[in-house]
Order: structure tokens, then sequence, then C-alpha cells
């Protein structure tokens, strides 16, 4: 079977000027049909045209100029590996320099265009083998433009300044065409799709910041923690921290299957329900995956004994308390306690592993934290000996006890956002009123070419996100909210009350593809914090409403009834905002409701670095 390229043309700027144009349409069909399994239609035709008349003359030009720029290598509709046929219209090899350049037959500059050929460029730095280290550049042509425009983050030109672009970015050197054709592409998957692969015995990319962030490390230590607890029958309780997006819950996930696979039963639980039906719809299977609370129920307040002896649960700092259990289950005992009853049930050894993440509390009864994991393990009267293995962070929070530090066991480095590593700090900042500190952060991650964006027009901010992603099949991007926010969004036909919320099928809201009415991509649905904790989007658009909103000088909190009481209610609330903030891999759009309550709000995140997203979507270049 001969593999179809992922390319529609390519080869040298000479082998281009000398190929009829006929012949090269024709190419670009076939892949078109072969990817999409559709022909193309006459407005994409029209495009190609456009774009070859403009080309030709460029390169001609260039040619004149620079006869040795005639072996530059250039690639048209080149498939980004891996990413559901995302492909840049033309990719030039000019020396040492990869030129990224997007067609658009318009005058009119769309900001969903402009971050479109940005996150083309992003990816290529950081995913593609053969252009790591070497300048990438970003161009925009606008070909009814009449003028070209200046941007920090990407060259936006008209026809007649191509050639000179062209010239002034090239660099001495040489890029081989073919072996960059050919090159890896290793793009971070989200998630869901990490833990398919997971689970498929595919080995994940190895991303370089991914390796740099120390999972294999985790995995390798949790690892070792688990073969001596077998071998010397202990009964071990490791911890494993880090900041949101760190890859806390595929460390868990990896571990399970490696364990599964080399030694002992084991398995993922969480407390958090729409990951856990997202993540079983997409493995199809409920073995691996389950709910922490089922399993705390049939195993730790009966007689049963699981069959594991390798237990991870995410979260193990939000897990209940005994005053919320007393409510919930009638049993006066935490969460944690009951699960180190469960662990010592379990004949001879057992390894429990809790993921600890930050900021990441936001239900009742979640708010005691890790101090109550000290409490369970306790040498009391017919409590049996447990080591702890943490990093050096937790050690304080155990005494009495036997503990180990493991410097792999805290991942500071967030994955989820791409390139954007100060993301989580802008958030802390945000968060605590630090504007100061925000918007210093916030030019840093602009540079990372991470877009944060706020609308008054909620329209305005679906517009951008379908242009944005248009025939990207396999973009993930929806609408999220606070639990708390409905009063003021259902104005705008925002509907985030428990009832809407509690109707929304998560795993086809996060599984299934624009077009399916259940999808995330559709813009209708809202999950908030609860269905998206531990999950990500390539781009949320962001509900923010009056529930936690910025007046003289300070966050203000509504006050909501609640049946088990909060010890600090405005934490909470801070908490969701930070798990909605968090939930975005290739930036976020914020519609704030155009309220008067809600305008020191926007002003407030516009201090802090958050930009303006255009009001039309366009920007005239023409004149």
């Amino acid at each position: 079977m001969i593999e179809r390229p992922l390319w529609g043309w390519a080869g040298t700027v000479k082998d281009f000027l000398s190929e009829s144009s006929a012949n090269w349409l024709d190419s670009l069909s076939r892949h078109h049909f072969l990817l999409l399994n559709q022909p193309p239609s006459g407005s994409q035709f029209e495009a190609w045209k456009d774009e070859h008349k403009v080309l030709s003359q460029s390169l001609r030009d260039i040619a004149i100029a620079e006869p040795q720029a005639t072996n530059w290598g250039i690639a048209f509709e080149y498939e980004l590996p891996l990413e559901g046929g995302r492909r840049p219209d033309v990719v030039i090899l000019a020396g040492e320099a990869v030129v990224v350049l997007e067609f658009k037959q318009t005058g009119a500059l769309r900001q969903s265009d402009r971050d479109q050929v940005i996150a083309y460029a992003r990816d290529l730095m950081e995913y593609h083998e053969k252009s790591h280290g070497r300048s990438v550049i970003p161009v925009l042509v606008l070909t009814g433009a009449k003028s070209s425009k200046s941007d920090p983050y990407v060259q936006i030109v008209e026809p007649s300044s191509l050639a000179k672009l062209l010239l002034d970015g090239a660099k001495p050197g040489e890029i081989i065409l073919d072996s960059w054709l050919k090159s890896d592409y290793q793009p971070l998957p989200i998630l869901i799709a990490a833990a398919r692969k997971i689970f498929q015995n595919e080995p994940l990319p190895a991303i370089k910041r991914a390796l740099s962030a120390g999972i294999p490390e985790a995995v390798e230590e949790l690892g070792q923690i688990v073969e001596d607890a077998a071998k010397n029958g202990k009964r071990s309780l490791a911890f494993v921290t880090g900041v949101p997006g760190s890859g806390k819950t595929l460390a868990g996930l990896k571990l399970v299957y490696e364990r599964v696979k080399k030694m002992s039963n084991a398995t993922f639980l969480s407390g958090n329900g729409p990951l856990v039906e997202v993540l079983q719809d997409a493995l199809k299977s409920r073995v691996f995956v389950r709910d922490l609370h089922a399993y705390i129920k049939l195993y730790g307040l009966t007689e049963k004994v699981p069959s594991e002896h390798v237990v991870v649960f995410d979260e193990a700092q939000r897990a209940w308390d005994a005053g919320y259990m007393l409510s919930k289950k009638q049993v006066d005992r935490s969460e944690p306690d009951l699960l180190i009853d469960i662990g010592e049930k379990i004949p001879v050894w057992v390894t429990l592993v809790g993921l600890v993440g930050e900021g990441q509390e936001i239900h009742a009864g979640e708010e005691a934290g890790i101090a109550q994991w000290n409490d369970a393990v306790q040498p009391t009267s017919g409590r049996q000996k447990w080591e702890i293995h943490c990093s050096e962070r937790l050690k304080s929070h155990f005494l009495n006890v036997t503990v180990k530090t493991h410097k792999h066991l805290d991942l500071t480095v967030s994955l989820r956002s791409h390139r954007a590593d100060s993301l989580h700090e802008w958030v802390v900042a945000l968060l605590a009123g630090k504007i100061s500190d925000a918007a210093r952060l916030a030019t840093k991650i602009q540079g990372q070419m991470f877009p944060m964006y706020l609308t008054r027009d909620i329209d305005d901010a679906k517009r951008y996100l379908e242009e944005r992603y248009q025939g990207d099949l396999q973009a993930r991007y929806g609408m999220i909210a606070s639990s708390k926010s409905h009063k003021l969004l259902a104005k705008y036909r925002i509907y985030s009350d428990f009832m809407a919320t509690k109707n929304v099928r998560i795993a086809k809201w996060f599984n299934e593809p624009k077009g399916n009415q259940r999808s995330c991509c559709d813009l209708n649905d809202v999950v908030t914090e609860f269905g998206c904790q531990g999950l990500e989007l390539d781009f949320p658009l962001i509900a923010w409403s009056d529930d936690m909103k910025w007046l003289n000088n300070s966050w203000q909190f509504t006050k909501f009834r609640a049946k088990y009481e909060l010890e600090d209610p405005e934490q909470i609330r801070r908490n969701a905002y930070r798990v909605l903030l968090t939930r975005g891999r290739d930036g976020f759009v914020i519609f704030v409701p155009p309220d008067s309550s809600m305008d020191e709000t926007e002003h407030m995140l516009l201090a802090c670095g958050v930009g303006v997203l255009p009001a039309s979507g366009q920007v005239s270049v023409s004149a």
C-alpha cells in the first residue's frame, strides 16, 4: 500500500516556476480529495489560483534579485501530522528560515486569520524536529489589501510586498526539503487522546516540554515505590503534586496501565464524575478508570476486599472530610480515613498514589486538604504502618510517620497551554488582584503566542472560534462558566444553571465532532467548573459573571445558600475561576456581559493584560 503524501505539492522554487498551473492545481485537488473525501469547492479553486498568481510573481522577482533562491524548498498544503488535517497554505524554506504563509482573499484583517498563522508557526517551532532552533516566520498575505500592517508577532502583507519580505527573512544556509517534509512531528495530545494512546499500547510523543517537565521520571519513581512495596510487603502512600495541566492525571493513568501489564491489578479513581465519564467513553472501558466515591462506598463501607494492589486517585487534596461524609453518607469518617482502611484490607502489600493539584477545591467538603491524610495514617491503635512518599514541599504535612522525599514527584511545568509556561502564575496574580504582576506576566505570555482575549459581544466570541478552527476536524472549543453564574448570563442566552448543565451529556460534549448538537464545538451547551475540571479544550469561551466581579479595587463575591457550610466560600469561587482560566491549550476568550455592573471587571481584566477581541472580528488594511 502506497502512503499518500502529507502535502499537495512540493519542490524547489525553480520546480514551481517551471510547473504548469494546471498540473499544480491538479496535484492540490487530488490531495484535497484524499484528505477530506470530497473535491475542492469552487471558492477553494479561486483561492488557489489567486495564491499561484501572487507567488509566481513574487518568486520570479526574487529569482532575479537572488538567483540562489531558486533552490529554496516550497510546500503547499503541508499537513501537520496527527493534527486532524490542519495545514498552512504554503511553507517556504528560505535558506535556514522557515516561512509560513497563509493567504486570504480579502483586504480586511480578521483576528482569527492572524492567530491561525501564528499557531501554525508556533506548532512548527515546538513540535517539528527539522524546524527546531530555526527562524520560523508567520506571514499573513491579504490579496485584496493595498498596504501592509505592522504586528509584533506576524507579518501582514499585501501581494507586492511579499518578495521583499521573503528576501529580508531568508537566512544563510539550507534546509533540505525532503528531510523537512519527512521530519518527525510530535504534537502534545490532549488528555483524552493521550489516554487512548496509553491504553492502545502506543508510545506517547516525546515532547520536549513534557520530557523537561519530568513526567517520565515521576512515573519511574512511582514504579520503584510500587516494586519496593511488593517486594518488602509494605503499605505505601505516595503523592504527586503539580500545577494545573502539569500532567498529573497522565502520569497516574500511565502508572496504572504499566502496573496492570507488569505485575498486578491497578485502578485509577476520580471523584470528578465528568472526567470519569469522558475517559470511560473514550477508552471504551470501565475497568481502568472508576468513580472514587463509588469505590469507597463499595470497599470502605462493606467487608469487600478489592483485588487491586495499586490504587491511583486524583485530586487527593479534595477528598471529602468527615463532616461532609456524615451529611452525604451518614458516616462520620473522612474519605482519606476510609481509603487507608481499604488499603489495609488488601493482603500483604499496597501502594496508594494521590495526585495533588493546586487551588482545585471547588466542592463543599473539600477544604480540609492534605492534613486529612496525615490524620488517617497516624500510628494509632489498630492502624498498620504506612510509609509516605512525596516531594519536599509536602514533607512538613506529615508527622509521626516515615516520610521519604522524591524530587520528581513535584510537577511544576504546565503542559496544557502550548508554550505559555507563565499562564498558571498569571492566573494566580489575577485572582489575587495583583494587577501589575499579572500585566508583566501577560507580556511574556503574549510573546509565547498564547492569545488571551476579552469581548462584550458573545456573537463575536463565537464567530472568532468558528473562523479560527474552520477546517480543523479535531479542534475542541466550547463555552464554560461558573456554576454560580446563571442569573446574569441567562440574559444573553447562556444557560449555566443546574438543570441546564445537568442535562449536558459530558462525554459527548468533549468527544463528539462539530456538527453534532451535543458537541462543545456547536457552542450551545455550557459546562461549569465541575464539568471541565481535569479536562482541557483547545480554546475555551469563558463566560464571566457577577458571582465574582471586580468592584472598588477588589474582588466581590455573591453570597449563596449552601447545604453544607463552607469554611472559605470566597476561595471556592476563586478556585472555580482558576479552573475555568486554565482549561485552554491555544488560548482563551472571555465574554464579559455588556451590563454596567460588569464594567469594572472588564477594566480589571484589560489592565491585567487580556487583549480586546476586535468588535467586528475585522480590521481593514485596504487603504
